[in-house]
């Protein structure tokens, strides 16, 4: 069901109905599937030759609800350079999304609404032109749209990313690749957030494939606010090897722990809050665990 929200802003006549040739662009994006989704995101992409400072810019969810046809969310984009060829991610509170630059605070689910039709746009803070738009499940009113919209067909909504492990979002492809209509540029495959885009629906983050479990290991606390205890007394006095990667199967970290030991501890305080694997092998055994880090 589409959410019902406050009104937060009464569209501006003079909005721009043409959008500036930057380069700054919504690249991909996670919106609300059925049930309570937490793992939310959009993703912003430099792809220009320059940095780009995200200050003079704002990011505005649009209701496209022919009744309604207002704002019903804005986000300030902090004062900082995004680099060529690079990525930031906006993302809701509850951790679960992988490379998270830009945390909405005590926004935890159900942030971007599930279309029919919607709208995302980054709009220019000093001049109000629109900078770039997506419309997704149809096509919002102008200028709340570019081209048509990405259609129903094409999104995001058929089921949740829970329902096997489908993990799929819309998104450009290649990253920044900008035709001027929302039906060529998006379409549903697998989420990569903060990473380049792809141009597949099958076999989504594969970095969530646990191999079957051989090695009985307790990882603790689960979430953990950055330091992971691992207890492998069942290798029995051998060394074990403990790999982290993120949800997408990127190897972040690798360390060794002593045989002598049967309790040991790695710091994931530096990385963002979101799903990580720990893979911890002892000669041919092996086990893989997730782990939530919400600090």
């Amino acid at each position: 069901m589409k959410k019902i929200f406050t009104l937060l802003f009464i569209i501006a006549a003079a909005a721009s109905t043409t959008f500036a040739q930057s380069t700054l662009v919504i690249n991909e994006v996670d919106y609300d599937q059925p049930s309570v989704d937490s793992a939310e995101f959009i993703e912003l992409y430099n792809a220009s030759p320059n940095g780009i400072n995200l200050g003079d810019y704002t990011v505005l969810l649009f209701n496209g609800n022919v009744s309604s046809n207002v704002f019903y969310d804005s986000f300030p984009l902090p004062s900082q350079v995004l680099n060529p060829g690079d990525y930031f991610v906006i993302c809701g509170g509850a951790g679960y999304v992988p490379n998270c630059d830009m945390v909405l605070a005590n926004k935890f689910a159900n942030i971007i609404q599930n279309g029919s039709p919607d709208a995302i746009v980054i709009r220019d803070n000093n001049t109000s032109n629109l900078i770039d738009v997506v419309s997704y499940e149809g096509n919002c009113i102008a200028p709340y749209v570019s081209g048509n919209g990405c259609p129903l067909a094409q999104s995001d909504t058929a089921q949740a990313d829970s329902i096997a492990n489908k993990y799929l979002g819309i998104s450009r492809f290649p990253d920044g690749a900008d035709t001027n209509d929302d039906s060529t540029d998006f379409n549903r495959v697998c989420i990569t957030p903060g990473a380049a885009n792809t141009n597949s629906t099958t076999n989504c983050v594969t970095g969530l494939s646990t191999p079957k479990s051989t090695l009985a290991i307790e990882v603790y606390p689960n979430p953990s606010r950055g330091i992971v205890t691992i207890n492998y007394k069942a290798t029995q006095g051998k060394a074990v090897n403990v790999r982290v990667s993120d949800i997408l199967g990127n190897e972040l970290k690798f360390v060794t722990l002593k045989a002598n030991a049967s309790v040991g501890q790695i710091d994931l305080s530096e990385y963002h809050n979101g799903i990580y694997l720990i893979k911890v092998q002892s000669g041919a055994s092996q086990t893989v665990k997730r782990i939530i880090l919400n600090k």
